[in-house]
């Protein structure tokens, strides 16, 4: 190799480790797309024909991965809003649809397991937001989900949804029900609006069990707000005692796939314990309500984000990416 090719390669080497990372584009997310065109079937389960009249609650536990890296994709079947009662060893038909298709690639089908979950593993795929479909050919139901493929240090804001940004933990049951819309913490579109303005990819960990997960997708779409990255929890247990546990693990293992969580929002000590614990630092973290400042994060006083908006997110660099 000559002395000028080896200059060259240096150069290169040196201008892609310095590269930002691909900034989200929130809007993507935020349209709505036709279901895909899924063609019907029969039960593969004879049995499944007793629940699949009552109401779903089915959902895809939304991944963040790093460029590269393959991912497997696990979509949670259920039905009734009290038994939740799981889709046992059903066929599930995958569909995917990236920010530059025009319409959704069937990826495979699956067999739900006892536990009403089936998965997809999806390849390595280039930076950029994916949704995924996975439906129930024999009743036509199914749930949309997200991944989002993300490259080295890409810049992020964390946000806890009951208390956090609605106005009190209680009003997820009206969500749940479709009763009644949760209403929002004062000032909170405004505050995920001004992050995803600055180009942060925006991240909502909730403690919700996972059957709360259609509703909350409605109600962020209700709000004006991306539907994703959203991550419930998979079991009443953690999401009961288990919670700080819980959110340290899904924000370590969000940073192990290159994400940089610059700042996180919440209003529970176990968010403030998760917060410190996982080490966004005190500064970062900001906690909201009657528990504000707990476990030395930083308060955000009168239960409103107004005037946090104006004195620290105003003033909040852009993120840094491309």
């Amino acid at each position: 190799m000559t002395a000028k090719s080896v200059a060259i390669a240096a150069i290169a080497w040196s201008f892609g480790a310095n590269a930002l990372p691909q900034c989200p584009d929130p809007s993507w997310i935020e349209q709505n797309y036709v279901k895909p065109d899924v063609p019907s079937a029969g039960y593969r389960n004879g049995l499944n024909r007793l629940i699949t009249w009552l109401p779903s609650f089915h959902m895809v536990h939304d991944e963040v991965v790093a460029e590269g890296n393959s991912v497997k994709v696990t979509a949670k079947f259920d039905y009734g809003a009290v038994a939740h009662k799981d889709l046992e060893f059903e066929t599930v038909r995958f569909y995917l649809r990236g920010q530059q298709d025009s319409d959704w690639r069937y990826l495979g089908d699956a067999v739900t397991n006892s536990d009403g979950k089936a998965s997809v593993t999806l390849p390595a795929m280039n930076a950029g937001q994916y949704r995924i479909y996975a439906a129930v050919p024999a009743d036509g139901t199914g749930a949309e989900g997200f991944v989002t493929v993300i490259q080295p240090n890409t810049p992020a804001v964390l946000f806890d949804i009951d208390g956090t940004l609605t106005e009190s933990d209680a009003e997820q049951i009206g969500d749940y029900t479709g009763i009644d819309r949760a209403d929002e913490k004062e000032g909170a579109y405004s505050l995920v609006r001004r992050y995803l303005d600055l180009g942060y990819q925006p991240v909502y960990l909730t403690a919700r069990v996972y059957w709360y997960a259609k509703g909350t997708r409605d109600w962020l779409n209700w709000m004006g707000l991306p539907r994703g990255f959203l991550r419930t929890s998979l079991s009443n247990e953690t999401s009961l005692f288990r919670t700080a546990e819980y959110k340290i693990e899904q924000i370590q293992q969000l940073q192990s796939q290159g994400l940089n969580i610059v700042r996180a929002y919440g209003n529970a000590k176990t968010d403030a314990e998760a917060f410190i614990r996982a080490g966004l630092g005190a500064q970062n973290s900001f906690t909201i309500g009657p528990d504000a400042g707990h476990y030395g994060t930083t308060a955000i006083t009168n239960n409103s984000y107004y005037s946090h908006i104006t004195n620290e997110v105003d003033t909040y660099p852009a993120a840094q990416c491309e």
